[in-house]
C-alpha cells in the first residue's frame, strides 16, 4: 500500500521548505482513511463485500466539493499533492485494501471539538405503552424513568516515526513512502482490532445454535434480534438491515448465504432448506476474527453500538539534531462500546 506523495517536487526546494512540505503531505496521507469513511457514508468501503462486490467510489466533482468544505483549497495545494485527484485514486487503490468496514457497524459520536473525555450509551425506559383511552380521559404521564448507562472513556494511542535527512538528501524516497504507509496502516489496524474485539469477546449468551444449514441459522438469528429489540424504540421494523462479520476463511461460505435468495438456483435445487428472508447489506471478512472462531456475527448496526472519536490521527513534526532526522509524532484518540448485546448473534457453524 503506497502513498501518493509527489516526492519529485522536493528536489528543487530548500531544505527547510522540503521538510515543511513533506510534513504537510504526510499529514494529509494520515487523514485520507478518515475522510474516505466520512465521504463514503453508505457506500461499500474497505473490506465490506456486497451482492455486487462493487466499491462505489464517489465522483471527482463530489470529492472536490467535499474537500472544499474541509480545506481552504480543494486541490493543487503546495503540500506536494493535488488533493482531489489523490483522493479519487485512494478510493480505487488503497481504500479497498484497508480494514475499515467496522465503521459500518458503529454509530459515530463526534467528540473532536468536545471538552468531555467520555460519552455515555444510555438505556432509557420510560414505561411508554400507548394504551387506549376513553373520550375525555386524561393521559397518564410517565415520570418514573429508569435509566442505566455505559460510559465510554477516551483512549489515546501514539507512536513516532523518524524521517532521516539522508533519505531526502540522497532522494531515497522509497524509504519514506514505505515508512509512512506502514505508520498509517498500523494505526488503523489497531483501531479495527479494538472494534472487532468487542464482537469476538462476547460470551455464549449471544450464540445462535446451528439449525439445518447456515441460511436457516442466520434467518433464526435475525428473527431473534428483531424480537429482542422490537420494543426498545430502535425503529427496527420487520425487515431491518444487518451485516455479517466473519474470518477471511469463511467469506466464501457466507457468500453462499447471500446467494440464497427466493427463486435462486441454490434454493430451487434444494441446496439450502429455505431462502434468506432478511436483508443483509454485506459481509465483512476480517483477520480480526480468528480462523477457528465457531461462528459468524450477525449485527444490527448502530442504535446502541457506538464509537467515539476525540482526535483523528494527527501528525506533529519536530527537528531532532541528535539523529539528523525529522521526528513525526502521531496521536489519535478513540474508543467504542456495545451498549446492547441483543443487537448481535454469533451464528454457529455446527
Amino acid at each position: 500500500m503506497k502513498t501518493s506523495i509527489k516526492f519529485d517536487l522536493l528536489k528543487g526546494m530548500p531544505k527547510e521548505q522540503q521538510l515543511k512540505a513533506l510534513a504537510a503531505a504526510i499529514s494529509f496521507e494520515m487523514k485520507k482513511p478518515v475522510l474516505a469513511v466520512e465521504l463514503a457514508k453508505s457506500a461499500a468501503i474497505g473490506n465490506l463485500r456486497t451482492d455486487s462486490m462493487a466499491v462505489n467510489a464517489p465522483s471527482f466533482e463530489r470529492i472536490k466539493g467535499f474537500l472544499g468544505m474541509k480545506y481552504d483549497t480543494p486541490s493543487d495545494t503546495p503540500e506536494l499533492s493535488d488533493q482531489a485527484n489523490e483522493f479519487e485514486q485512494f478510493f480505487h487503490t488503497n481504500m479497498p485494501e484497508m480494514d475499515l468496514a467496522f465503521t459500518m457497524l458503529f454509530d459515530m459520536v463526534d467528540l473532536r471539538s468536545s471538552v468531555h473525555e467520555s460519552f455515555s450509551i444510555i438505556d432509557t425506559n420510560a414505561g411508554v405503552t400507548f394504551t387506549q383511552r376513553e373520550p375525555g380521559e386524561a393521559v397518564k404521564v410517565r415520570k418514573n424513568i429508569s435509566e442505566s448507562k455505559t460510559t465510554v472513556t477516551m483512549l489515546e494511542f501514539a507512536d513516532a516515526l523518524g524521517i532521516l535527512d539522508r533519505w531526502i538528501e540522497r532522494q531515497m524516497f522509497w524509504n519514506i513512502d514505505e515508512a509512512v504507509a506502514e505508520f498509517r496502516a498500523k494505526y488503523f489496524d489497531k483501531m479495527a482490532s479494538l472494534h472487532y474485539a468487542l464482537l469476538t469477546a462476547q460470551g455464549a449468551g449471544i450464540d445462535q445454535a446451528f439449525d439445518t444449514d447456515d441460511v436457516t441459522t442466520i434467518n433464526n438469528a435475525a428473527a431473534a434480534i428483531i424480537r429482542a429489540t422490537k420494543e426498545k424504540g430502535y425503529a427496527v421494523g420487520e425487515n431491518p438491515t444487518f451485516y455479517l462479520v466473519c474470518s477471511p476463511e469463511k467469506v466464501g461460505r457466507m457468500e453462499k448465504v447471500l446467494t440464497a435468495q427466493r427463486g435462486s438456483a441454490i434454493v430451487e435445487q434444494g441446496t439450502v432448506s429455505q431462502p434468506l428472508v432478511h436483508r443483509i447489506a454485506g459481509i465483512i471478512g476480517t483477520t480480526h476474527v480468528a480462523a477457528n472462531d465457531t461462528g459468524s456475527y450477525l449485527v444490527l448496526p448502530g442504535r446502541k453500538i457506538k464509537r467515539g472519536v476525540w482526535k483523528d490521527l494527527t501528525i506533529e513534526d519536530t527537528r531532532n539534531a541528535y539523529t539528523s532526522a525529522t521526528d513525526l509524532v502521531g496521536v489519535g484518540q478513540f474508543n467504542a462500546a456495545i451498549g446492547d448485546t441483543s443487537q448481535i448473534k454469533r451464528c454457529k457453524y455446527a
